[in-house]
């Protein structure tokens, strides 16, 4: 008897656990976020955590398309937008959103004391330039509640984009009770429950979403999975449902073991080398221009990273932007490397024996794409190569200093137009890591904001984007692919070019049914 009932305790203790697993979500989410402050968090893993703690007025949807999140209806009259709020909407301790929440929360993202790296996006609202330039106080911008549950924003011009825009945390509301960078009070599916640092953040459902009964999962675990090797051991040990993404050494391998599990998708991104303009070797044209002709791209997508990557020649990805831009002409890989030669005697760096140092985060698709570029230019340009790698976080700011040379960098597409690209290179941006500097790109970009026509757009865009390639601030390499690996028996997570998956979607079959 006393053998039976332990028997049944551990039957009983075994059933709660698998409830209790089928209510925890496990996520890898790639290096430590650099923030969960909407006004403060650059990384896109930091992004993709928000988007489950925070909704705007606009949302995602299964497919990663905006759709209506706090906002319930809204017209448009001229450039003047009104968003009608639903009355269901309630922060995480039980407080209405409100639409004074959203002009607190835009206030703030546009005032310059708060350094908001997305500020710039909030530069067509209503004196929001001005108020980036310190000639207004925050409290002038177009954004007013007309009563609780109205808000009207007043644009400068038209902004077909700007439905998609309203998805991004930098135009989250912000509630009046929260007090610190971390997210302690959010409107979202989920809220914030823990979060230790290097390992983990766990969220728990916001039981005053207005979904929440549709939510599946009652915690989703974000780990920290920097290192892809380990995280492809902790998903083939169940430890993890979803991958941030997959080690590409080990791409056949899984396409042998995992082939259902894997997901391979285009992604509206592009990857490149990142080049400081004031570095006093890399302010040489010549030089930069050598440094790209002599990179095999084909050898770097096909042989280092095999996971589908596109050999990039351009900054925008071709596909996914815009059709109607042609893509930059290409030469054979013999002839750019016999090019890159000529530019380098053309230098005067030719015979100087210099060194050139890359920074990277620690990564190991990284490191090896790091290795393979430093490879090519030693065989091509006797070029020496010091490579330097540090932790997200720290790397994050460390790619801002006058002090570094070449650095990993990259784009992915806040929303589906080339601007989300172009305006990366203007003179005053926050994300000009480059010190690039052109009064002739500055001003084609400002063209293209004003621009109506498709065409005309078109024509300013292959415009901007030859002088990048002419004065070469960043150097292309590859076109991204989204890359997961996703457990059987999930559902609700499906590919889309944003590679936006937000967790209330997400089930588990066996109680889907």
């Amino acid at each position: 008897m006393k053998i039976k009932h332990i028997t049944t305790i551990y039957g009983l203790l075994f059933s709660v656990s698998i409830a209790f697993a089928q209510q925890t979500l496990n996520r890898g989410m790639g290096s430590e976020p650099d923030s969960l402050n909407i006004h403060l968090a650059e990384g896109l893993n930091s992004h993709n955590i928000l988007r489950d703690l925070y909704e705007g007025l606009m949302t995602l949807d299964v497919e990663g398309k905006p759709v209506y999140g706090v906002a319930e209806s809204h017209r448009v009259q001229g450039n003047v937008w009104t968003f009608f709020l639903k009355k269901n909407s309630k922060w995480s301790d039980g407080s209405a959103v409100i639409a004074e929440d959203f002009v607190r929360g835009w206030q703030k993202a546009v005032d310059p004391k708060t350094a908001s790296p997305y500020a710039f996006l909030l530069k067509n609202i209503g004196h929001g330039e001005q108020i980036l330039q310190m000639k207004l106080s925050p409290d002038n911008l177009g954004i007013k509640a007309i009563d609780e549950h109205t808000l009207q924003i007043r644009l400068w011009q038209k902004d077909s984009a700007f439905l998609e825009k309203l998805t991004l945390p930098v135009f989250y509301p912000l509630s009046k009770s929260q007090t610190n960078n971390r997210p302690s009070i959010s409107n979202g599916a989920y809220q914030l429950l823990n979060w230790r640092v290097q390992e983990k953040i766990e969220l728990q459902k916001n039981p005053y979403y207005y979904q929440q009964e549709n939510i599946y999962f009652d915690k989703v675990i974000y780990w920290n999975t920097e290192n892809q090797a380990s995280e492809l051991k902790r998903f083939r040990a169940q430890e993890l449902d979803i991958t941030e993404s997959i080690p590409d050494n080990q791409l056949a391998w899984i396409q042998d073991n995992l082939v259902e599990e894997l997901r391979i998708f285009p992604y509206l991104g592009s990857f490149f080398l990142g080049l400081n303009m004031k570095d006093p070797l890399l302010k040489n044209k010549n030089l930069r221009q050598a440094l790209s002709l002599a990179i095999n791209r084909k050898i770097l997508v096909e042989k280092v990273l095999k996971s589908g990557q596109k050999p990039a020649y351009g900054i925008l990805p071709r596909e996914l932007i815009n059709s109607l831009v042609s893509s930059p002409a290409l030469q054979s890989y013999e002839d750019r490397v016999k090019k890159a030669k000529q530019l380098f005697k053309q230098s005067g760096l030719q015979n100087k024996n210099i060194t050139l140092e890359i920074l990277y985060n620690n990564s190991d698709n990284q490191r090896k794409v790091a290795l393979a570029i430093a490879a090519m230019w030693r065989q091509n340009l006797g070029i020496k190569t010091k490579l330097l790698k540090q932790e997200w976080k720290v790397f994050v700011n460390s790619r801002k200093s006058i002090k570094r040379q070449a650095f990993r960098s990259g784009w992915i597409a806040d929303y589906a137009d080339a601007l989300s690209f172009l305006e990366l290179f203007e003179s005053k941006s926050r994300f000009n890591f480059y010190r690039f500097n052109n009064q002739n790109y500055d001003k084609l970009i400002k063209q293209i904001r004003l621009s109506q026509d498709t065409l005309e757009k078109n024509k300013l865009i292959q415009q901007a984007e030859n002088i990048l390639l002419h004065d070469i601030p960043v150097i292309p390499l590859y076109y991204y692919v989204s890359r997961h690996l996703v457990n059987n028996n999930i559902i609700g997570f499906q590919n889309n070019v944003a590679d936006r998956h937000l967790s209330k979607f997400i089930k588990r079959t066996e109680d889907s049914k």
